[in-house]
């Protein structure tokens, strides 16, 4: 898994117009891309068009305006019970896909686990089935997908199939999962990657990721020296991806040219891309950013896994990692964001840094940022003292030029050793994008681990986290933050090995946060379920480990709706009488 900087790759001397890719680019199982042809769009520009091909043109335009005005005069001299439409329907997902990347696996104390999990009771659409294979095609055999109220998990697999990248390394193959009929409403899928040794070592957990066209990462590395940001895209589709970066840093937007342009992802590949490589030599030696992923042409899985670098004094041994939780535009463009789920500090909470990053070309204006914590909200007062180098004092209102990322140290705003607590930061003018990196240490041995959080929307149906643990010194623990003035009522829901439900309540007071720990043990899914009349729920899962090689794990993933059924738009049932014949 040691992927060193690479020199960027010159394109071919056939395709001038193709930047060269990015260090750090690796197409997974692609194969060789044909020499001499030029992209679609642009194949099409070179076209020398005829006369008669352009007056051919113009008579099939013709004839299509021709067509809309006559179905436009048909239908206006229709009855209107004719098209009648049917109101917005809220109906069962039909189908899912998840896709899970950045797995390891290269002997007995590193692994990757997989875990799916699919509410029983749902109606159904289509054709009941659910398949695991890698993106290429090729079948996994460790992971089976029992029925609807059952969890499937491999556990603990140490090897993976890879495939040789064009620069001569063995990289991973990503997985792709998905489900169809009574399999697919709620259907959940989970990694959790951990290695107890080498520069590597560290835990790290995520949903796995559905393909969409557009993600945002807040607080990745840009840097060289003290940690790495991989992302993973892969294209489960049957056409090309096209895949843009655009980076947001704390001295503005990163201009990086040609580089994190234009990156294709051939069908059924994936490519690994380590987010500093676009800026060469200009490269910082710790350097914080946020970088906004989006698509031109077809959709893509996006993942962030960020790696902590050993240091001099750390033999080798690595500092930590975890995802880098992916949010979607709606939840960036909120001008009020929660993010739940920061741990009590004890002794081991040793970074606490908020990242926020204006995304608009107006100012924002950071006006509050709210704690939850045991004994309700407060508001959290402006910094007197230096916050330190590479951070930005609290202030109260906190302004934030255009396309910057600020990094907040919040350390201090957990006075109380024993209290676990959610953020709200609310803003105003642009837009913006926030984050949390959390690092434990283990005040023994001196070993870290990182953990990630992002703001989330309420819980309102069901969230699930497919895969925890409970056992030996491993603890999984539920932050819940009840933000309202009547509190919450929340139902958990553990299923172990054997698949039987057991079933707790937990009770949050208003505008507070509880950590509460399941009452399972070994290998465990966690369905939480907010009560009728409860206020906005907000949550996250924690999961700490002391491996007996030593060290301090831990991840952290978010609470989030399972997507259960989907909103299905007005429709008109019968056309036949909407033109004339």
């Amino acid at each position: 898994m040691t992927r060193p900087n690479r020199p960027a790759r010159p394109g071919a001397e056939d395709r001038p117009q193709r930047p060269a890719r990015p260090a750090g680019a690796r197409p997974t199982g692609a194969a060789p891309r044909p020499t001499g042809g030029a992209p679609r769009g642009r194949a099409l520009a070179k076209t020398r068009t005829s006369p008669i091909s352009a007056f051919g043109a113009l008579g099939v335009v013709a004839v299509v305006l021709l067509a809309g005005l006559g179905y436009g005069f048909s239908t206006g001299t229709q009855n209107k019970s004719a098209v009648s439409e049917q109101t917005s329907r809220t109906l069962p997902v039909g189908s899912a896909t998840a896709v899970c990347q950045g797995q390891m696996g290269a002997g007995n104390d590193t692994s990757t686990s997989l875990t799916t999990f699919t509410p029983s009771g749902n109606a159904t659409t289509g054709t009941d089935g659910a398949s695991v294979q890698y993106v290429d095609g090729k079948p996994f055999a460790p992971l089976k997908i029992g029925a609807a109220g059952t969890r499937s998990s491999a556990q603990q697999v140490t090897q993976f199939n890879t495939v040789t990248n064009d620069v001569g390394e063995l990289q991973p193959v990503p997985l792709v999962l998905q489900a169809t009929g009574s399999y697919a409403p709620g259907f959940t899928a989970g990694e959790l990657i951990r290695s107890d040794s080498g520069n590597q070592r560290g835990m790290a957990a995520t949903p796995c990721t559905t393909p969409s066209t557009d993600f945002w990462f807040a607080g990745v590395s840009v840097g060289t020296t003290d940690r790495d940001s991989w992302l993973y895209l892969a294209n489960t589709d049957n056409a090309p991806a096209t895949v843009n970066l655009t980076y947001y840093g704390q001295d503005g937007k990163i201009d990086t040219g040609t580089l994190g342009h234009d990156i294709t992802v051939l069908p059924k590949t994936s490519t690994e891309y380590q987010l500093s490589s676009p800026l060469g030599p200009a490269a910082q030696a710790s350097a914080v950013a946020s970088v906004h992923v989006s698509t031109t042409e077809g959709r893509v899985a996006a993942q962030v896994l960020d790696m902590d670098k050993p240091q001099k004094s750390d033999n080798g041994t690595g500092r930590g990692m975890d995802f880098i939780p992916a949010q979607t535009p709606a939840v960036a463009a909120e001008t009020s964001q929660t993010i739940p789920g920061i741990p009590a500090p004890g002794n081991t909470l040793t970074k606490f840094d908020l990242v926020i990053t204006s995304t608009s070309d107006v100012p924002v204006s950071i006006d509050h940022v709210y704690w939850y914590g045991k004994q309700g909200r407060i508001e959290l007062a402006a910094q007197t003292q230096d916050p330190g180098k590479g951070y930005t004092k609290r202030d109260a209102p906190l302004s934030i030029a255009p396309d910057h990322t600020v990094i907040l140290n919040m350390t201090s705003a957990a006075q109380d050793p024993t209290e676990s607590a959610a953020l709200q930061i609310v803003g105003s003018g642009g837009s913006f994008l926030s984050g949390v990196r959390l690092v434990e240490t283990d005040p023994k041995s001196g070993t870290q681990d990182s953990a990630y959080l992002a703001p989330a929307p309420p819980v309102a149906g069901e969230a699930i986290v497919s895969d925890s643990n409970v056992g030996g010194a491993a603890k999984s623990t539920l932050i819940l933050t009840s933000a309202g003035s009547k509190g919450s009522t929340v139902q958990v829901t553990t299923i172990g090995a054997d698949n039987k439900p057991a079933v707790d309540q937990v009770t949050i007071a208003a505008n507070s946060t509880v950590a509460y720990t399941p009452k399972a043990t070994g290998w465990f899914t966690t369905i939480i379920q907010p009560q009728p009349g409860s206020d906005p729920l907000y949550g996250a899962r924690i999961l700490s480990d002391l491996p007996a090689k030593g060290g301090m794990q831990v991840t952290a993933e978010t609470l989030e709706d399972a997507r259960v059924s989907a909103a299905v738009p007005p429709v008109a049932p019968d056309l036949s009488g909407a033109v004339a014949r």
